[in-house]
């Protein structure tokens, strides 16, 4: 009689102890889970931070959180799971009465974008394991990652340079304070600019160029067709990340000189239904604003290029034009040349050289350096 009276004492026991914790004690642990930064660049390193909280007088022996973000959040260590398109973490807590634990994961950024922390779900359990709690909280934490300019003074070469001895370093954007040489007069030059002893040899109008920073302005066009047959897809290529960061090294680079530049790309972003057609400003604001949209840019393309770029040319208004594509076609070159005939200055940067393509000699071209070393290389 005493045995089963002691039986039932355990059993009443165990059930209480198991309805204490589930209605008094798991329902109230706090958990949050967030990133140590709202924005950075490419490559740079964070931490996401977890936080719990017992506010009971009680012992919790475990619980588990599992982080669930993109896979181009890289975790240190290697302690993740990796799937196609997220990356997990699973995470184990014992918490005294009255205890707040917070754990730092260093994590390194991989590639531009705009993440988040997925809905995180943890399972808590009581002492005797006879009451499991679960349940789904959601994060709203958020973290932009911008894309690395590439440096455009020591990455980019003229495509001329190829046809010489020796490969000459170049500035895709000059200094419109230096003087760099002479060029054909156009309708949208002032008189006051006229070189009269150059003019005089040539017999022809001629134009120092170096105009005002006043008077001179940019539009970047990006290209995110990368070949004429390419289906409308979304795609991973290194490719596509390359010229992003080349757009990014041209923006940059017109802080300094105080250019008003605007974006346009055949892409839409992840908040946007339409092609990128930015307004035109100077400044750190108004290129950290570009930034942002490059961050979010989607790895397809809306329309094909030839047909994008004279869609949009009432959009290109600029006295300098610069186009970053993988590749150029007759249809590009002709569109480019009409727009120097037009008097814009015309530069376009070719992600990589190809041997057999056959380039305009009246265009400007640039091309990554490492490309070509890794072909020489192979």
């Amino acid at each position: 009689m005493e045995i089963i009276a002691v039986a039932i004492l355990i059993v009443v026991g165990i059930s209480i102890e198991a309805f204490i914790y589930r209605k008094y004690i798991l329902p109230y642990v706090y958990y949050n889970c967030r990133f140590s930064h709202k924005e950075v660049f490419e490559g740079e390193q964070i931490e996401i931070i977890e936080t719990v909280s017992n506010p009971s007088g009680f012992i919790i022996p475990f619980l588990k959180s599992e982080i669930s973000t993109s896979r181009f959040l890289d975790f240190a260590s290697g302690i993740s799971t990796v799937n196609d398109t997220t990356r997990s973490l699973a995470s184990l807590f014992t918490l005294k009465a009255k205890q707040k634990v917070t754990r730092s994961w260093k994590v390194k950024c991989l590639k531009r974008g705009f993440y988040k922390i997925e809905d995180t779900t943890i399972v808590a359990g009581d002492l005797l394991g006879q009451c499991q709690y679960c349940d789904v909280l959601k994060v709203e934490d958020t973290l932009t990652v911008l894309p690395k300019p590439i440096n455009l003074e020591t990455d980019l070469i003229s495509y001329t340079d190829l046809q010489g001895e020796r490969v000459v370093r170049r500035f895709i954007l000059e200094d419109p304070f230096v003087t760099a040489g002479v060029r054909e007069y156009t309708p949208r030059d002032s008189m006051n600019k006229i070189h009269w002893s150059i003019t005089a040899k040539e017999g022809r109008f001629m134009v120092r160029n170096n105009e005002a920073t006043s008077k001179q302005s940019l539009t970047v066009v990006l290209n995110m067709q990368l070949y004429k047959g390419q289906i409308k897809e979304m795609m991973e290529d290194d490719r596509i990340e390359d010229m992003i960061k080349i757009v990014a090294g041209l923006l940059d680079q017109t802080i300094l000189m105080s250019l008003p530049v605007k974006l346009i790309a055949n892409a839409c972003t992840l908040s946007e239904a339409t092609p990128v057609v930015t307004r035109e400003m100077w400044g750190k604001g108004h290129v950290h604003e570009l930034f942002h949209v490059l961050s979010r840019l989607q790895n397809n393309y809306t329309d094909y290029f030839s047909h994008f770029i004279r869609s949009y040319d009432r959009e290109i208004q600029s006295t300098d034009l610069i186009v970053v594509t993988v590749f150029i076609d007759e249809e590009l070159t002709e569109y480019l040349l009409e727009k120097m005939r037009q008097g814009f200055c015309v530069k376009v940067c070719l992600l990589a050289y190809q041997v057999d393509c056959k380039v305009h000699p009246d265009l400007e071209i640039y091309y990554l350096r490492d490309y070509l070393e890794r072909e020489q290389v192979s």
